[in-house]
């Protein structure tokens, strides 16, 4: 494999994990002498990618995980890479509270079938950013407590950037077992995917000042606001938490119940870091 000079590292965060990992790779690799940035796939056009791929000696892709599956807009953009002739090696990352499998191994077939070789597949452990009523696990807005967590995550971007500049494999997530394990959340999850998109949200409307931050923020444009300013869901969410962890008034229902202050500290999940805020990601308008 030639020396890897150019390395882009396309990402999607929906509330701050990703995105926080894709800074720290790059930050490493560009110590080692890898020029890499972290792009934000939401703001780029077909041919802004076309143009990263074609200048690129490898591609990143990051993303985190949902029950074990990659969220379904990163599954459109590998979708739409532009083929690599000759194939081009290439870094998936994930990010995850604890476990997702094969997680970072899905997506190589369909990258592979793009003319991309997946060299490394690592996962990153994060803080969890799912504080709805209906997840088990409480998650907290206290930033002082991630420490931990964002402390190993910066050590292994680093030992990452290390092992891509010796051109050593290092795959996570790859097996049988990884795969077949995964498949209990990947199965449900997709079964129920439809109908999770379009029952999921809604507005309380005594809350809402009209603000529009959720339309803005909204990866996929799947919000729109009605005549009287109420944000109104179509059937393509990513489910991403953007507009339900962001909303300043905390007025967005899931399943028609809002944000418990009392089991997660106060507020929902606002990123790893003070510095993040979803308008650093969202498309241009």
């Amino acid at each position: 494999m030639a020396p890897i000079i150019r390395l882009p590292l396309f990402t999607f965060s929906g509330t701050g994990n990703t995105w926080w990992v894709a800074r720290q790779i790059a930050a490493a690799l560009n110590q080692q002498g890898i020029t890499a940035e972290a792009f934000s796939i939401e703001q780029l056009s077909r041919e802004e990618i076309e143009d990263l791929v074609h200048r690129a000696d490898t591609i990143g892709i990051g993303y985190p995980i949902y029950a074990s599956d990659a969220p379904l807009l990163v599954q459109d953009f590998v979708h739409n890479l532009p083929i690599s002739e000759p194939p081009k090696p290439a870094l998936v990352f994930v990010t995850q509270m604890e476990w997702s499998g094969n997680g970072a191994w899905l997506l190589h077939h369909s990258l592979e079938s793009r003319g991309y070789r997946v060299r490394w597949a690592v996962e990153f452990k994060m803080p969890n950013n799912i504080g709805m009523h209906i997840f088990p696990v409480p998650s907290t807005p206290n930033f002082a407590k991630f420490t931990p967590k964002l402390e190993k995550a910066t050590n292994r971007a680093r030992r990452l950037a290390g092992s891509i500049l010796a051109e050593q494999e290092w795959i996570q997530g790859k097996g049988v077992i990884n795969n077949a394990l995964s498949l209990l959340q990947r199965l449900p999850w997709r079964l129920a995917l439809k109908w999770t998109q379009t029952h999921t949200w809604s507005v309380d409307a005594e809350k809402c000042t009209h603000c529009g931050r959720c339309e803005r923020i909204c990866p996929v444009e799947n919000i729109r606001l009605d005549p009287g300013g109420l944000p109104i869901w179509s059937d393509q969410c990513n489910l991403c938490l953007r507009c339900f962890n962001y909303c300043p008034e905390q007025a967005i229902l899931v399943y028609k119940k809002p944000f418990d202050p009392k089991r997660n500290g106060g507020q929902p999940y606002h990123g790893p870091v003070p510095e993040f805020k979803p308008e650093l990601l969202a498309r241009k308008k």
